[in-house]
Protein backbone atom coordinates (compact mmCIF):
# COMPACT_ATOMS: atom_id res chain seq x y z
CA UNK A 1 0.00 0.00 0.00
CA UNK A 2 1.42 3.14 -0.97
CA UNK A 3 -0.27 6.39 0.03
CA UNK A 4 1.11 8.58 -2.76
CA UNK A 5 -0.69 6.18 -5.21
CA UNK A 6 -3.73 6.05 -2.98
CA UNK A 7 -3.88 10.26 -2.39
CA UNK A 8 -3.34 10.55 -6.37
CA UNK A 9 -5.95 8.26 -7.03
CA UNK A 10 -8.41 9.73 -4.73
CA UNK A 11 -7.97 13.41 -6.58
CA UNK A 12 -8.97 12.40 -9.99
CA UNK A 13 -11.73 10.68 -8.53
CA UNK A 14 -12.56 14.21 -6.49
CA UNK A 15 -11.88 16.25 -9.75
CA UNK A 16 -13.73 14.27 -11.88
CA UNK A 17 -16.65 14.72 -9.46
CA UNK A 18 -16.10 18.60 -9.07
CA UNK A 19 -16.19 18.93 -13.01
CA UNK A 20 -19.50 17.07 -13.60
CA UNK A 21 -20.79 17.13 -9.72
CA UNK A 22 -23.60 14.81 -11.02
CA UNK A 23 -23.07 12.15 -7.82
CA UNK A 24 -22.71 14.84 -5.29
CA UNK A 25 -25.50 17.23 -6.37
CA UNK A 26 -28.01 13.88 -6.91
CA UNK A 27 -26.64 12.72 -3.19
CA UNK A 28 -27.63 16.28 -2.10
CA UNK A 29 -30.76 16.55 -2.98
CA UNK A 30 -31.85 12.92 -2.47
CA UNK A 31 -30.84 13.71 1.17
CA UNK A 32 -32.70 17.01 1.26
CA UNK A 33 -36.16 15.86 -0.36
CA UNK A 34 -35.95 12.61 2.37
CA UNK A 35 -35.83 14.80 5.35
CA UNK A 36 -37.97 16.94 4.24
CA UNK A 37 -40.84 14.27 3.33
CA UNK A 38 -40.12 12.82 6.95
CA UNK A 39 -40.98 16.63 8.27
CA UNK A 40 -44.26 16.75 6.69
CA UNK A 41 -44.86 13.24 7.61
CA UNK A 42 -43.95 13.33 11.15
CA UNK A 43 -45.29 16.26 13.70
CA UNK A 44 -41.39 17.71 14.35
CA UNK A 45 -42.91 18.67 18.58
CA UNK A 46 -44.01 14.98 19.04
CA UNK A 47 -42.10 13.18 21.85
CA UNK A 48 -42.27 10.00 19.63
CA UNK A 49 -39.95 11.75 16.89
CA UNK A 50 -37.50 12.34 20.04
CA UNK A 51 -37.10 8.52 19.93
CA UNK A 52 -37.09 7.47 16.36
CA UNK A 53 -35.11 10.25 15.05
CA UNK A 54 -31.81 8.35 15.03
CA UNK A 55 -32.83 6.08 13.17
CA UNK A 56 -34.80 8.38 10.35
CA UNK A 57 -31.11 9.89 10.51
CA UNK A 58 -29.43 7.32 9.33
CA UNK A 59 -32.11 5.59 7.42
CA UNK A 60 -31.05 8.88 4.52
CA UNK A 61 -27.17 8.35 5.22
CA UNK A 62 -28.13 4.79 4.04
CA UNK A 63 -30.13 5.34 0.79
CA UNK A 64 -27.94 8.30 0.10
CA UNK A 65 -24.59 6.68 0.37
CA UNK A 66 -26.08 4.27 -2.09
CA UNK A 67 -26.59 6.22 -4.60
CA UNK A 68 -23.02 7.50 -4.48
CA UNK A 69 -21.30 3.97 -4.22
CA UNK A 70 -23.38 2.27 -6.91
CA UNK A 71 -21.47 4.39 -8.97
CA UNK A 72 -18.12 4.01 -6.92
CA UNK A 73 -16.32 1.63 -10.05
CA UNK A 74 -19.16 1.76 -12.83
CA UNK A 75 -17.70 4.84 -13.82
CA UNK A 76 -14.24 3.65 -14.16
CA UNK A 77 -15.48 1.05 -16.53
CA UNK A 78 -17.65 2.97 -18.22
CA UNK A 79 -14.99 5.44 -19.28
CA UNK A 80 -12.31 2.70 -19.25
CA UNK A 81 -9.98 4.10 -16.52
CA UNK A 82 -10.53 0.91 -14.70
CA UNK A 83 -7.83 -0.81 -17.18
CA UNK A 84 -5.29 2.20 -17.27
CA UNK A 85 -5.26 1.89 -13.30
CA UNK A 86 -4.68 -1.97 -13.29
CA UNK A 87 -1.75 -1.21 -15.88
CA UNK A 88 -0.31 1.42 -13.65
CA UNK A 89 2.22 0.67 -11.01
CA UNK A 90 -0.40 0.57 -8.56
CA UNK A 91 -1.09 -2.43 -6.07
CA UNK A 92 -5.09 -3.63 -6.11
CA UNK A 93 -5.13 -2.12 -2.52
CA UNK A 94 -4.50 1.35 -3.20
CA UNK A 95 -7.47 1.35 -5.82
CA UNK A 96 -9.53 -0.10 -3.12
CA UNK A 97 -8.54 2.83 -0.23
CA UNK A 98 -8.43 5.68 -2.70
CA UNK A 99 -12.20 4.70 -3.69
CA UNK A 100 -12.78 4.16 0.01
CA UNK A 101 -11.33 7.76 0.75
CA UNK A 102 -13.48 8.93 -2.21
CA UNK A 103 -16.73 8.05 -1.19
CA UNK A 104 -16.04 8.86 2.31
CA UNK A 105 -15.50 12.27 1.56
CA UNK A 106 -19.06 12.48 -0.39
CA UNK A 107 -20.48 10.94 2.66
CA UNK A 108 -18.82 13.06 5.14
CA UNK A 109 -19.78 16.30 2.45
CA UNK A 110 -23.53 14.80 2.71
CA UNK A 111 -22.74 14.29 6.59
CA UNK A 112 -22.29 18.58 7.39
CA UNK A 113 -24.84 19.15 5.24
CA UNK A 114 -27.73 16.90 6.17
CA UNK A 115 -27.32 16.40 10.24
CA UNK A 116 -27.54 20.56 11.09
CA UNK A 117 -30.72 20.50 8.07
CA UNK A 118 -32.37 17.68 10.50
CA UNK A 119 -32.11 19.59 13.50
CA UNK A 120 -33.48 22.24 11.87
CA UNK A 121 -36.84 20.83 9.91
CA UNK A 122 -37.32 18.55 13.46
CA UNK A 123 -36.47 21.30 15.58
CA UNK A 124 -34.32 18.61 17.38
CA UNK A 125 -32.81 18.70 20.91
CA UNK A 126 -29.62 16.53 21.25
CA UNK A 127 -29.42 15.76 24.80
CA UNK A 128 -25.63 14.73 24.40
CA UNK A 129 -22.70 16.23 23.00
CA UNK A 130 -23.09 17.60 19.15
CA UNK A 131 -19.06 16.67 18.44
CA UNK A 132 -20.31 12.74 19.56
CA UNK A 133 -23.06 12.48 17.93
CA UNK A 134 -21.08 12.97 14.87
CA UNK A 135 -18.09 10.93 15.56
CA UNK A 136 -20.61 8.15 15.54
CA UNK A 137 -22.42 8.85 12.35
CA UNK A 138 -18.93 8.86 10.94
CA UNK A 139 -17.82 6.04 12.35
CA UNK A 140 -21.27 4.50 11.05
CA UNK A 141 -19.84 5.79 7.55
CA UNK A 142 -16.47 4.43 7.40
CA UNK A 143 -18.13 0.72 7.65
CA UNK A 144 -20.44 1.97 5.19
CA UNK A 145 -17.83 2.76 2.60
CA UNK A 146 -15.82 -0.11 2.96
CA UNK A 147 -18.28 -2.66 2.54
CA UNK A 148 -19.96 -0.78 -0.05
CA UNK A 149 -17.06 0.55 -2.27
CA UNK A 150 -16.17 -3.35 -2.03
CA UNK A 151 -19.34 -5.05 -2.91
CA UNK A 152 -19.73 -1.55 -5.64
CA UNK A 153 -16.40 -3.82 -7.44
CA UNK A 154 -17.76 -7.17 -6.95
CA UNK A 155 -21.14 -6.25 -9.10
CA UNK A 156 -19.84 -3.79 -11.64
CA UNK A 157 -20.38 -5.94 -14.43
CA UNK A 158 -23.60 -7.79 -13.20
CA UNK A 159 -26.83 -6.65 -14.89
CA UNK A 160 -29.31 -4.21 -13.00
CA UNK A 161 -26.21 -3.53 -10.37
CA UNK A 162 -28.01 -0.88 -8.28
CA UNK A 163 -30.59 -3.76 -7.38
CA UNK A 164 -27.86 -6.24 -6.83
CA UNK A 165 -25.66 -4.16 -4.70
CA UNK A 166 -28.52 -3.03 -2.35
CA UNK A 167 -29.40 -6.67 -1.87
CA UNK A 168 -25.84 -7.60 -1.35
CA UNK A 169 -24.83 -5.14 0.88
CA UNK A 170 -27.41 -4.06 3.19
CA UNK A 171 -28.05 -7.73 5.20
CA UNK A 172 -23.69 -7.21 5.56
CA UNK A 173 -24.27 -3.93 7.05
CA UNK A 174 -27.21 -4.59 9.40
CA UNK A 175 -24.74 -5.10 11.74
CA UNK A 176 -23.42 -1.41 11.62
CA UNK A 177 -26.53 -0.39 11.22
CA UNK A 178 -28.30 -1.23 14.01
CA UNK A 179 -24.64 -1.07 16.06
CA UNK A 180 -25.01 2.89 14.69
CA UNK A 181 -28.29 3.56 15.69
CA UNK A 182 -28.30 2.11 19.17
CA UNK A 183 -24.98 4.40 19.51
CA UNK A 184 -26.93 7.45 18.05
CA UNK A 185 -29.45 7.02 20.71
CA UNK A 186 -27.38 6.74 23.46
CA UNK A 187 -25.73 9.69 22.59
CA UNK A 188 -28.69 11.69 21.48
CA UNK A 189 -31.28 11.35 23.67
CA UNK A 190 -29.58 9.69 27.17
CA UNK A 191 -26.56 11.92 26.92
CA UNK A 192 -23.99 8.69 27.60
CA UNK A 193 -20.21 9.70 26.84
CA UNK A 194 -19.06 8.27 23.61
CA UNK A 195 -16.34 5.99 25.77
CA UNK A 196 -18.71 4.66 27.93
CA UNK A 197 -21.16 2.96 25.43
CA UNK A 198 -20.54 -0.77 23.85
CA UNK A 199 -21.61 -0.45 20.98
CA UNK A 200 -18.76 1.98 19.62
CA UNK A 201 -16.15 -0.77 20.34
CA UNK A 202 -18.17 -3.28 18.37
CA UNK A 203 -18.25 -0.79 15.19
CA UNK A 204 -14.71 0.16 15.37
CA UNK A 205 -14.12 -4.12 15.09
CA UNK A 206 -16.77 -3.94 12.12
CA UNK A 207 -14.85 -1.41 10.55
CA UNK A 208 -11.55 -3.11 11.24
CA UNK A 209 -12.66 -6.42 10.32
CA UNK A 210 -14.36 -5.41 6.80
CA UNK A 211 -11.31 -3.20 5.94
CA UNK A 212 -8.91 -6.82 6.30
CA UNK A 213 -11.37 -8.59 4.41
CA UNK A 214 -11.95 -6.21 1.65
CA UNK A 215 -7.95 -5.97 1.44
CA UNK A 216 -7.36 -9.65 0.73
CA UNK A 217 -10.25 -10.29 -1.66
CA UNK A 218 -9.70 -6.94 -4.03
CA UNK A 219 -7.17 -8.56 -6.14
CA UNK A 220 -8.94 -11.44 -6.85
CA UNK A 221 -12.53 -9.40 -8.23
CA UNK A 222 -10.56 -7.30 -10.53
CA UNK A 223 -8.63 -10.19 -11.56
CA UNK A 224 -12.37 -11.58 -12.73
Amino acid sequence: MNPRHILAVTKKDIKAELRGKETLNFMFLFSFISLLMFNFATDPYSPTLKDVAPGFLWFVFIFTGMLGLSRAFLKEKETGTLEGLQLAPLSKEDILYAKIIYNLLLMLAIEAVAFPLFIVLFNYEIQGSVAEALIVLTLGNIGFVIVGSFMSALVMSARSRELVLQIIVLPLLLPVIILTIIALRKVMIFAEPLLTIGEIKLVVSYVAIMAVLSSLLFEYILEE
